[in-house]
């Protein structure tokens, strides 16, 4: 027999069964927000993790990733994650993913905007906030912010629906962790291909990068330690005389406008060969443009980022400008973007644009990061103490020619299998909604 179903009177939820409970989660689960260590306290190594907003991702915490703190102090101990809470992000890029905590060892705290939510019922609770529309609502709340914020209030008057038998609804959440298990299983394989396919493109850049494309070339000892060994024809250039260096313009936030011709590109904007230059836009007007003229890019520059977090490595990801990133729009770099340009005529800058991706360089500059422990930095100063390859300007040329064509052809099976991950995570998005709203019975 078909089950009897109600309005919830909630428009994404639709109805639900007649004997099903809609209420605030408030009156469900107990909200804890963080607390507010001291930077200076947080370290790389320590007896005790500490969970910041950006440890949360994919349904999981990052313990291994987490900073640490070496005492303790039972008046910070109502910060301690158990398991079964969930644990959410209420900052920032990653505001309101969510992590479901099976089982841990240790004590393990949560930082500043990093809230947990705990309840008999939280595996449920995390499914359901899992559908995807609560993640449409936080992103409605942030609209427009700088930094996207949730708060305990937010949360707290979201709505729920409920099986009135709490049998029901541990049957649901075990139902739940079979099938989503099976799908996360095809996207984890899927996430792993796709790696795999990332790996081989950068082990074929690297190749050609440093060897060139004569697999008998004669090699000789380049000098440098991270460069190792390099072709006879080949030499060795600072960075600071291959490029001249054009550092971001510190724009005030209260002077950008609607949109006009004249856009700022912002550290979120520059990923490795990834220009998210139609989103996260800002803009200036013609008068704050002439203003920061010093700091306007050109075709063929080298964009990079010089902030982010900490020992993770997440910035200094690098791209270049192309025709098509200027047209009908001049671009210019906010602060912490930093600009290579070329400097002398023996440079070919597609050529360094790959270079600039070879981990050893990177992981040279990465040996002068500064900062705290939650903001990693790199100076332009410390970066013009690499040196970088220099083939002859024709064999520059023939290598980027290769090397556009070999990564296209990755590129194309890398988005194919990206296609796949989000038709899995729409299919299981729509499962689990299928189920916590009571369209389906298990």
């Amino acid at each position: 027999m078909a089950r009897q179903m109600k309005d919830s009177g909630v428009e994404w939820i639709g109805e639900i069964p007649e004997e099903w409970e809609i209420t605030k989660i408030k009156n469900k689960v107990e909200l804890i927000n963080g607390y507010a260590f001291d930077s200076s306290s947080l370290k790389r190594e320590g007896k005790y993790s500490v969970i910041r907003i950006g440890d949360i991702s994919s349904g999981t915490i990052d313990i291994n990733q987490a900073n640490k703190i070496d005492y303790e102090d039972a008046a910070i101990d109502k910060y301690l994650i158990k398991e079964d809470d969930v644990v959410i992000a209420m900052s920032g890029a990653t505001v309101g993913k969510l992590g479901y905590v099976n089982k841990i060892s240790g004590k393990c705290y949560i930082n500043q905007r990093v809230g947990i939510i705990r309840s008999k019922i939280s595996r449920y609770v995390f499914y359901y906030l899992g559908t995807g529309e609560f993640l449409k609502y936080i992103t409605l709340l942030a609209a427009g912010s700088a930094q996207p914020n949730i708060s305990t209030e937010n949360i707290n008057n979201y709505f729920i629906s409920i099986p009135s038998a709490e049998k029901e609804i541990i049957k649901i959440a075990d139902f739940l962790d079979e099938k989503v298990g099976e799908i996360d299983s095809v996207i984890t394989k899927t996430k792993e291909t796709i790696e795999d396919y990332k790996k081989y493109k950068q082990a074929i850049i690297t190749d050609a990068v440093t060897k060139g494309l004569n697999p008998n070339v004669e090699m000789k000892e380049s000098g440098i330690a991270y460069l190792k060994s390099i072709p006879c024809n080949w030499g060795v250039i600072p960075i600071s005389i291959a490029f001249n260096f054009i550092g971001g313009y510190a724009y005030k936030s209260d002077r950008f406008c609607g949109k006009t011709p004249y856009q700022v590109i912002r550290l979120g904007n520059v990923k490795n060969d990834n220009f998210i230059i139609d989103e996260k836009c800002v803009f200036i007007d013609e008068e704050y443009a002439k203003e920061s003229e010093k700091s306007k890019i050109y075709k063929d520059d080298i964009l990079f980022t010089m902030t982010g977090t900490r020992g993770k490595k997440d910035y200094f990801y690098t791209l270049i400008v192309k025709d098509k990133d200027l047209q009908k729009r001049a671009l210019f770099l906010n602060q912490r973007v930093g600009c290579f340009r070329k400097a002398i005529d023996q440079v070919f800058m597609p050529y360094y644009n790959y270079l600039l991706k070879y981990e050893n360089i990177c992981d040279y500059i990465f040996l002068s990061e500064t900062g705290t422990a939650n903001q990693g930095n790199i100076g332009i100063e410390s970066i013009n103490t690499t040196k970088l390859l220099l083939p002859p300007l024709e064999e520059q040329r023939k290598i980027v020619e290769y090397l556009d064509e070999k990564c296209s052809e990755i590129d194309k099976l890398v988005a194919k299998k990206e296609e796949l991950l989000e038709d899995l995570e729409s299919y299981k998005k729509s499962l689990i909604y299928e189920y916590v709203t009571g369209k389906k019975e298990v």
